[in-house]
């Protein structure tokens, strides 16, 4: 082996160590932030009604927990309500709520700023407060939103949905227990929301 080929590697040894090493270090090093595991959201914004149920704009509150499984894709189950003056009577408030599971696709998982899109199913209630008369309906919600994260496992954000639902079906309440009746045609319920979100994850 000439000199030339032993001053080569010579001076590659350190070169390849400090690679490798590098390697290792990227490998362990943790994680800028936590976008797998548990995560939890508490939200509050304004739900506006699309469709011809006469009811004003309301304020309303989300409470969601999710799971992480991969650092792009959670999956969130998401509880709310809502309460609305009717345009007619301003004195009688009606309440809307429901349950949603929705998917979560994070579009940036690295930077503090982490825009991100969601779509879901859910079934929903609508009834005048205080009434025994309540709406049941169903129906998929898709929402764009974006978290800043001010620290490794906390964020705040905004996020706009759009909730496509029908209501199909009307409960009542009485002493011999709960009678549905089918809603025939069904009745339009879309909704959107526009809130401001805290999440810990």
């Amino acid at each position: 082996m000439n000199i030339f080929a032993k001053k080569l590697i010579f001076s590659l040894v350190p070169l390849f160590s400090l690679l490798f090493c590098m390697t290792v270090y990227a490998q362990k090093k943790p994680e800028r932030f936590s976008p797998k595991g548990l995560k939890a959201s508490i939200s509050t914004g304004t739900f506006n009604a699309l469709s011809e149920r006469n009811f004003n704009a309301g304020d309303g509150g989300i409470f969601s927990l999710g799971y992480g499984f991969t650092k792009r894709f959670s999956l969130w189950l998401t509880l709310f309500g809502s309460e609305h003056q009717k345009t007619s009577a301003p004195d009688l408030i009606m309440e809307f709520s429901g349950i949603e599971i929705n998917m979560q696709q994070k579009f940036n998982t690295t930077s503090r700023l982490q825009p991100y899109g969601k779509l879901g199913a859910g079934v929903y209630g609508l009834k005048e407060k205080n009434a025994a008369d309540t709406l049941v309906g169903a129906g998929i919600n898709v929402g764009l939103g974006v978290d800043y994260f001010f620290a490794k496992h906390f964020a705040v954000g905004t996020e706009f949905m759009i909730k496509k639902l029908d209501y199909y079906k009307q409960e009542r309440k009485s002493t011999d227990g709960d009678v549905y009746t089918d809603l025939t045609p069904n009745l339009n319920g879309d909704t959107t929301a526009f809130v401001l979100t805290f999440t810990v994850q």
